[in-house]
């Protein structure tokens, strides 16, 4: 029987600041590779866990196996994310008929998925499980974890998987204006790629120090469309992962008024017969099977994606 196919998802790795005003005794700002990758191998550890319900589910979710080799001469991690079933309200027979009741399993079972973290470009990787995704209720729950680790680490930072658009999803959108009259995004700051399209507003919130940048443009006569304007760059940050949320364009479009919200769903990739081998990782990212898959799966996520050109190509 052939290998089943590793389907996954694609995520940009944010940092993002305490929005209260932070002193030094209160902790540091995250700003180094190796201050994200403590903060992932403190995950993994026993005491972080989120609890959270769904439907008539009571859910314990849990991060282990933090694992760290290379790839393309850079660092990747990886992380296994589990949720276990801890209680269950459904109709139980008894001896007169059916009645409600709390079911409570000890050992709960678990259902797991992998993250691969290439920390050359910040992106995520997410291995795509339907029943397990269906909801973001495993993404709330991770950054919460996260959030217990950065703090146990000593950071008032904290880190955001946040999803990268399929290729060219909210650009192929912005050009399909005639007339944009409002464009409303959030953008959180590039690290560590820049892209020849929005290197100047990158240098400019960097010169600013602005990390978050809420944006909402507006002009009834149309804002300019001009690749070498501010609100194609703003687009082409935003798809690049470097945001919060959806983008919301309004304008004409096809000849009628459009209102268009944008960015929300992470593309997905697909890689034949590497179900099984990133199913089966263990304490080696260096085997050359290993490091095989891995250069498959970021040719696939460049595939899928079109991540931006250095300034200068």
């Amino acid at each position: 029987m052939a290998e089943r196919p590793l389907l996954f998802e694609i995520y940009r790795l944010n940092i993002v600041d305490n929005d209260i005003l932070s002193f030094d005794f209160m902790g540091e700002n995250i700003r180094s590779d190796a201050q994200i990758m403590s903060v992932l191998a403190a995950v993994t550890s026993p005491e972080f866990s989120a609890v959270a319900s769904s439907g008539r589910n009571t859910y314990e979710w849990n991060a282990r196996q933090y694992i760290v080799g290379r790839s393309d001469g850079a660092e990747v991690c990886s992380i296994t994310l589990g949720r276990s079933v801890i209680e269950q309200s459904s109709q139980t027979a008894t001896s007169e008929g059916f009645e409600q009741a709390t079911t409570t399993f000890l050992p709960p079972p678990a259902e797991t998925f992998h993250l691969l973290f290439f920390m050359r470009r910040h992106l995520v990787v997410v291995e795509y499980r339907s029943e397990l995704m269906k909801t973001h209720l495993w993404l709330a729950s991770l950054h919460d974890m996260l959030d217990d680790a950065s703090r146990v680490r000593g950071f008032t930072s904290r880190l955001r998987l946040e999803p990268i658009p399929k290729s060219e999803a909210i650009l192929r959108t912005f050009k399909s204006f005639t007339r944009l009259t409002q464009f409303r995004v959030k953008l959180r700051i590039p690290n560590p790629e820049l892209d020849r399209r929005t290197e100047r507003l990158r240098i400019e919130m960097v010169e600013d120090g602005i990390r978050e940048y809420t944006q909402d443009m507006k002009n009834p006569a149309g804002l300019s469309l001009s690749e070498d304007g501010r609100p194609y760059a703003t687009a082409a940050m935003a798809q690049a992962g470097y945001k919060h949320g959806e983008v919301t364009m309004v304008g004409i479009r096809n000849g009628k008024r459009s209102v268009v919200k944008t960015g929300s769903k992470a593309a997905r990739g697909r890689v034949d017969g590497l179900r099984g081998t990133v199913r089966e990782l263990s304490g080696d990212l260096d085997e050359p099977s290993t490091r095989n898959a891995l250069k498959l799966i970021a040719e696939e996520v460049e595939r899928v994606v079109e991540l931006p050109a250095p300034p200068g190509e």
